[in-house]
């Protein structure tokens, strides 16, 4: 049907040595998450979570939202994950290192995968070692790997790159049993995350680049028939989600309407500024922020907004006019893996670090490929110098991402951390005081609870936190006044309903 590519000339020994530098590096920078506890999502994805602890409710992963097993609600689909946790649970009985060990294990086969693709794609070893090398320790994707709920990136990332393979050896081989195997795995990957619909687009690029030299002999009908496929699956899972598997208005995350939630617009302008959040994130690490935040754009002629026109302007006319296959993924690959949290749809992070995990392999690339074309250049010296300066800042990526595993050691350090980075955050300052709470410092997190509702009296969980704090210290009239207090800003908040009746239960009792 397709005529590959010539075949290249594999050095083994190299490649086998540049696979143990990959292992090493990943391992030397993630060791340290290890003795990390579990906190935040966690909580309901994981060691709260019942259908996760026992696999008798495996079916329910499939037919019921993410955090059904917590007793709570959630648009999120992903029984790949849940699948992913529950093994984890019953292979290390709770143990935050199993959980850790799967997250370096992960990264480091989707490393491995990284660099593969690009030498399939491109028959280039140094540059396939580099992309790959900066995708294991760069720390602006870090996040997806320490925190153990981040897992969801490097989860579907991985069967991605595994659909992709396939794909490609089923044109390289023409051997049928990859296509197929091709198609599971981006079914798998979109249980994982619902990011994977970009997959097909993916896939098709890689394939174009792949055929780059036989793209005239391609006929459309065999083209359409080869994705048709993949099309259908996207398509069915599509229509599940906003059916049957629609489990809390699916296609918008914000309960409170706001300008950006509401508005395709603001979305489109807002993710202006967020793409050079991002771009800045892979220039200059040094801040590292889970809860980052973005000021909202609303006028088309924001400097952001201008920028990012010219920019992609410029983009574009490179692209025509050098025809780079190099420069044409890397661009590709990055805005395409990147569409889905642009802003398309109202999810509920505008910005956040884990998004760019299968987005950085477009930029690592395009700098593993510059730095490449700069060497060629060099020679003597020089050359020693620019060899000497990609290992310093290699050493200092590592270094960074190293640094930042210490900030996800327990929940009061990450919280505190996180509070550091984005003052007055409610999410965070809640979860604080929950870890207070938990540690028996109650002073504390009474403080915090209070703190907020004189801030923002918008949220039931706090009172109800509050109102479980009180209850715990037998202060049950404090107790039923704050689960009131949550049910007066949100009637139908099911958690205070059920401590209210629980309390009457036991007086009755008693």
């Amino acid at each position: 049907m397709f005529n590959p590519p010539l075949k290249m000339k594999i050095n083994s020994k190299r490649i086998f040595l540049h696979l143990i530098i990959l292992i090493t590096t990943t391992l030397i920078t993630y060791f340290n998450i290890l003795p990390n506890q579990l906190f935040f999502d966690d909580e309901e994805l994981i060691y709260k979570n019942i259908y996760v602890q026992n696999l008798k409710y495996f079916p329910h992963f499939f037919t019921e939202n993410m955090v059904a097993g917590a007793g709570k609600i959630s648009n999120m689909y992903r029984p790949v994950l849940l699948t992913s946790f529950s093994i984890d649970w019953n292979i290390w009985r709770g143990s935050p290192i199993g959980f850790h060990f799967t997250s370096i294990l992960l990264h480091l086969i989707n490393t491995t995968f990284v660099y593969f693709l690009i030498l399939i794609l491109f028959k280039d070893v140094l540059v396939s070692f580099l992309t790959a090398l900066f995708f294991s320790v760069h720390p602006a994707i870090s996040e997806a790997v320490i925190y153990t709920s981040g897992r969801t990136d490097p989860l579907y990332s991985m069967f991605t790159l595994v659909s992709l393979i396939f794909f490609l050896l089923f044109i390289k081989s023409k051997n049928k049993l990859f296509y197929p195997l091709s198609l599971l795995c981006f079914l798998v990957s979109l249980g994982s995350k619902e990011t994977a619909v970009i997959a097909p687009f993916l896939i098709f690029l890689t394939f174009i680049i792949y055929q780059r030299k036989n793209l005239r002999k391609l006929k459309v009908i065999k083209l359409f028939i080869l994705f048709l496929p993949f099309l259908a699956l996207t398509i069915f899972y599509s229509v599940s989600r906003l059916t049957f598997l629609n489990f809390s208005n699916s296609l918008n995350f914000y309960k409170i309407q706001t300008a950006y939630s509401s508005s395709f617009v603001v979305r489109a302008l807002t993710f202006t500024r967020s793409f050079f959040e991002y771009l800045f994130l892979f220039i200059f690490p040094k801040d590292l922020i889970i809860a980052r935040e973005v000021p909202i754009i609303i006028s088309p002629f924001n400097p952001y907004v201008i920028l990012l026109l010219t920019v992609i302007f410029v983009l574009i006319f490179l692209i025509i006019k050098t025809k780079n296959i190099y420069l044409t993924f890397a661009v590709s690959w990055f805005f395409l893996s990147l569409l889905p949290v642009s802003g398309i749809i109202p999810i509920n992070n505008i910005v956040a670090e884990h998004y760019l995990y299968l987005p950085s392999i477009g930029f690592f690339l395009l700098a593993a490929y510059i730095y490449k074309k700069i060497l060629d250049k060099t020679i003597g010296v020089a050359r020693i110098i620019f060899v000497i300066v990609l290992i310093l800042v290699l050493s200092f990526l590592s270094l960074r991402t190293i640094l930042r595993t210490f900030d996800f050691r327990d929940p009061i350090t990450f919280y505190t951390t996180s509070l550091k980075q984005t003052p007055g955050h409610i999410p965070m300052m809640n979860n604080l005081a929950m870890a207070y709470d938990e540690k028996g410092e109650k002073g504390k997190a009474e403080q915090i609870y209070k703190l907020i509702i004189s801030s923002q009296d918008i949220y039931p969980n706090i009172h109800h936190n509050l109102g479980n704090l009180y209850e715990s210290e037998g202060k049950i009239n404090k107790a039923i006044e704050e689960y009131k207090k949550a049910l007066e800003v949100d009637p139908s908040f099911i958690f205070s309903q059920n401590a209210l009746k629980d309390l009457e239960n036991k007086k009755i009792s008693l």
